[in-house]
């Protein structure tokens, strides 16, 4: 079987997430500690509203220790598929494998189809252009809730359309494994799909 290549790779995730934990938690520890600096004559409902956003900074920053364990580890999931390339019609099997699923409460794997939308919006007198990607086609796979800390190993059968829901999808495998601590990791594997008249 042919080994499926994880795009993006878990660290440019991890660095993503980063990013977005840097901002959103600088931001409110900034306004938490100018707000306590200000807090005499501040009304109270401020504090109450600060409070709840403090709190998903919390969870921000444990699902940011989360990913990195797992990403220092290299825990992610292998797909490997018996062909390829595939036309639309194809048939083949995939197997997925977890070998540290100790840690996961649950794993799904899906078949999905993506594409590029534009959708056009007059704003005053300007025209607005609005890219985005949007599911077309999604089918489960497999979902399996690992009963203890042995390797999980499943082969399923994989089934594509018979002709493309869209112009321009692209297809990848989805694993999305339910951690323990909480959170949802999705592994993207890209797949090679091509048109019945231009596969080799």
């Amino acid at each position: 079987m042919i080994r499926l290549v994880r795009k993006p790779s878990l660290w440019s995730n991890f660095f993503g997430r980063l990013l977005f934990a840097i901002v959103w938690v600088g931001g409110f520890v900034v306004f938490t500690l100018w707000v306590w600096r200000h807090r005499f004559g501040t009304p109270w409902f401020l504090f109450v509203i600060l409070g709840l956003f403090d709190l998903i900074a919390i969870g921000v920053m444990w699902d940011l220790v989360v990913r990195l364990w797992r990403t220092l580890n290299q825990r992610e999931p292998i797909v490997e598929i018996d062909r390829d390339s595939l036309a639309y019609g194809d048939s083949a099997q995939v197997r997925v494998a977890e070998e540290h699923p100790e840690s996961i409460v649950e794993m799904g794997v899906k078949l999905v189809g993506e594409c590029r939308t534009r959708t056009e919006q007059d704003i005053s007198q300007h025209r607005q252009t609005i890219i985005s990607l949007t599911r077309v086609y999604e089918e489960e796979l497999l979902r399996v809730k690992p009963a203890s800390a042995e390797p999980v190993s499943r082969v399923v059968q994989l089934q594509l359309p018979k002709s493309a829901p869209a112009d321009d999808v692209t297809w990848k495998i989805l694993v999305d494994s339910h951690l323990k601590q909480g959170g949802i990791i999705e592994h993207p594997f890209p797949l090679k799909v091509h048109e019945l008249s231009s596969r080799p």
